[in-house]
């Protein structure tokens, strides 16, 4: 039984095809090694075959940082034995195949939003209060439901509300 590589190798057609794409990912690593890592898992190979060497960025801003890079690039190319007489820019947005990781929501802990409550209450009505007050009660463990409230951890790690508890600490 005769390999893949025989088979493709055999027909001058698929040969062809073999020989560019092994020519595309040869250009492609050494587009990567040229650039800096951020930008060059943005570019691929388009087209090799032409005097002009088309790439393909993820998006505009890539596609603008690859165009002012392009001089240099197409000189660590020629000196790894690729000469080309320009090179091409296209944004192809479909080519961003890493998903961006979704972020996730940044939460206060409940001491957190005691202590913004706290300065949002010493500032008086002002708009900076007011965005104060919301972020302290949106921190999702207002027990009393009110803007601002003041809570504590008992000892079982639980949030509950330090209304009509005795200050223990009399130093304060």
């Amino acid at each position: 039984m005769r390999r893949l590589h025989q088979i493709l190798k055999g027909e001058s057609t698929l040969d062809d095809l073999l020989q560019r794409h092994r020519r595309e990912a040869a250009l492609q690593d050494l587009i990567h090694r040229a650039l800096p890592p951020a930008l060059a898992k943005h570019v691929v190979v388009i087209d090799a075959r032409s005097a002009e060497l088309e790439l393909g960025a993820a998006s505009g801003a890539v596609a603008a940082l690859l165009r002012q890079r392009a001089p240099d690039l197409r000189a660590s190319l020629a000196r790894e034995g690729f000469e080309f007489t320009g090179i091409r820019v296209r944004v192809q947005a479909r080519l961003a195949r890493e998903q961006v990781p979704k972020s996730l929501r940044k939460q206060l802990d409940s001491s957190s939003a005691a202590t913004i409550g706290s300065l949002a209450a010493a500032l008086g009505p002002s708009p900076l209060a007011d965005a104060l007050r919301r972020m302290a009660s949106g921190h999702g463990r207002n027990p009393v439901g009110d803007p601002v409230s003041k809570v504590a951890r008992n000892s079982r790690g639980r949030d509950e509300p330090l209304e009509g508890k005795k200050d223990e600490d009399r130093e304060q």
